[in-house]
């Protein structure tokens, strides 16, 4: 089954590397960043076009939606980004986001599904198109894939999870080493 709204973005090796350099801590990370980039191209190519807003742009922190969790998840990235992208809180953004799928378990503990979850899933990985993604007028533009009655249940959501505040995820949690 394939997503919803496939986000059909090119991932940009230019924007990789920058992030890269952000998050790189060591010269020997370096071979496990550029093999992350076959992975990220293929998440921002065919993994679901869902909602993002800035909740809060110094700290940089994105809330990010799943329709299929019915819920959002914080992200926090570097600073850089919002002066890059001149980013404001509300501004609206796109993630390609890709699933957990388990059929059965509790849902990853900073995130709170909704009413309207499928029930197929537990766990989420949002990717902020405009972040990672070649040709940010084109990414820009998705945002009208969403009508106002998602944007305002995404912003809802956001608050209503700000109110019982969880460490938000790193935003490129997807390119770390795991932990030894």
């Amino acid at each position: 089954m394939g997503a919803d709204n496939q986000s059909n973005v090119r991932a940009s090796y230019k924007k990789f590397y920058r992030i890269r350099k952000l998050i790189c801590g060591s010269f020997s990370e370096k071979f496990h960043y550029d093999m992350m980039f076959s992975w990220l191209s293929n998440v921002l190519k065919f993994g679901d076009t869902q909602p993002a807003i800035v909740y809060s742009a110094k700290p940089l922190v994105v809330s990010a939606y799943s329709d299929e969790l019915d819920a959002v998840l914080f992200l926090s990235f570097p600073d850089e980004l919002t002066d890059k992208y001149e980013l404001n809180r509300g501004d609206r953004l796109t993630a390609a986001t890709v699933y957990t799928e388990f059929g059965y378990g509790e849902p990853a503990n900073d995130i709170d599904p909704g009413e309207k979850r499928s029930g197929k899933y537990i766990d989420f990985v949002p990717v902020i198109q405009l972040f990672c993604g070649a040709n940010d007028e084109k990414i820009k533009a998705k945002t009208a894939l969403f009508d106002e009655e998602t944007w305002s249940r995404v912003t809802r959501l956001t608050e209503e999870r700000a109110a019982h505040p969880t460490e938000p995820r790193q935003g490129f949690y997807f390119m770390k080493l795991p932990q030894e």
